[in-house]
């Protein structure tokens, strides 16, 4: 009997460690963050986290699913950083239109600002949300719909699955490098918005080549 009461007890034991395991792999091990308790919250949190240059406040706002996904994320933050500093320098060297000139000179302007994130509105007041039970669609024109799932908090998809991460990770890392670039380039001689906006283009579409 009491062999057969160890042998229970093992087998519990190795079920709690099935779950835990896989409750750390999913989230990290650490206590579900913090001001994602409805879509709005983690929209919210994810706008402070982008105007603060707060990376890890950031990434808590995603689901990632794998170490490719949280990879994709971190570049996705590199990505809006580099564009919200040379938005900064050429509405500082250029004037308050300067950013929509830059952008109105790339190839598809609207694919262009798909993952950039408006600093300058409550987007979270001003968005679509629509919740049907764990999942929340977010319209954010003229972006592309966001999709927002519940799993234990809100957070964020936009990477999902089968979606061609490792693509799309190359060619934000490919763009983010080109908008390094052209911060640099801003206030030298001859430069204009609309020059070092053809510039980027021109790298972007060699890269895409």
């Amino acid at each position: 009997m009491a062999r057969r009461y160890s042998w229970l007890v093992l087998v519990g034991l190795l079920l709690v460690g099935v779950l835990v395991v896989s409750w750390v792999l999913r989230t990290g091990g650490g206590l579900p963050p913090v001001g994602q308790d409805s879509p709005q919250a983690v929209l919210r949190k994810l706008q402070r986290a982008v105007a603060e240059g707060d990376k890890a406040k950031f990434l808590e706002c995603f689901g990632a699913r794998s170490a490719n996904h949280k990879a994709a994320e971190e570049d996705l933050f590199a990505y809006i950083e580099a564009a919200g500093k040379l938005r900064d320098a050429l509405r500082g060297t250029y004037g308050k239109n300067a950013w929509d000139t830059f952008v109105g000179a790339q190839a598809d302007p609207a694919q262009f600002t798909a993952f950039l994130w408006p600093r300058d509105e409550d987007v979270a007041a001003t968005a679509a949300i629509t919740v049907q039970g764990s999942e929340a669609r977010v319209e954010l024109p003229p972006r592309e719909p966001l999709t927002l799932k519940l799993e234990g908090v809100w957070r964020i998809e936009v990477f999902p699955r089968g979606s061609g991460v490792r693509a799309q990770r190359e060619a934000l890392a490919k763009a983010t490098e080109a908008l390094r670039k052209a911060k640099d380039a801003v206030g030298q001689p001859g430069a204009t918005p609309e020059s070092i906006g053809q510039d980027v283009r021109k790298q972007l579409e060699g890269a895409a080549e």
